[in-house]
């Protein structure tokens, strides 16, 4: 009879006192999702600039220049892409993973991704003054829940904003990955 093996796992003994090696990449945490909100907040007022890769923290930016560099500044890089070329990147780099909403909660620091336009998650707490947004609709008060960088229509600098009100068409969601042999893996 011959053995078919599905699979092999090895366990780590007890007594064993190496670090833990990460071997498959892991997946940005919650507080390493607020670190990059708290860069985010720091570019608030920047004006818009369509700079790409050369935006610069209160001076001028666009919506992939400033998160790439917010990112960048959290200890998180990835090399620059254009909103536009942001979701290939993801498909074949390995760096980001996609978050279904319906099936796994988003988190402070995911990318929201829609053609042409990228943000930063950011769900502000009850208090925080970012996350009264003063409009109602339809009797519920709508809150701000991300930041980006608008666009020179709107005379907006980079600051906050609620999602619902932001555009009608569907967004995606990406969350970093830290590959194996990286220090925080």
């Amino acid at each position: 009879m011959v053995d078919d093996v599905v699979a092999r796992t090895e366990t780590t003994p007890a007594e064993d006192p190496t670090p833990h090696h990460c071997r498959v990449g892991r997946l940005l945490t919650e507080a390493e999702g607020w670190q990059l909100v708290a860069v985010a907040r720091t570019w608030e007022g920047t004006p818009y600039q369509l700079v790409g890769a050369a935006s610069r923290k209160g001076i001028g930016g666009d919506c992939s220049g400033s998160t790439h560099h917010i990112y960048q500044e959290a200890g998180f890089p990835y090399p620059y892409k254009t909103s536009a070329n942001f979701g290939t990147y993801v498909q074949q780099s390995g760096r980001f993973r996609e978050v279904l909403p319906d099936q796994q909660p988003m988190q402070a620091g995911d990318i929201l991704w829609w053609p042409g336009h990228m943000a930063i998650y950011a769900p502000f707490p009850v208090g925080d003054p970012r996350r009264d947004t003063g409009v109602v609709h339809r009797g519920r008060a709508m809150t701000n829940d991300f930041y980006t960088a608008f666009n020179d229509r709107t005379g907006q600098p980079y600051g906050p904003y609620a999602i619902a009100s932001f555009r009608g068409d569907r967004y995606r969601v990406y969350r970093y990955v830290l590959l194996p042999g990286e220090d925080r893996c």
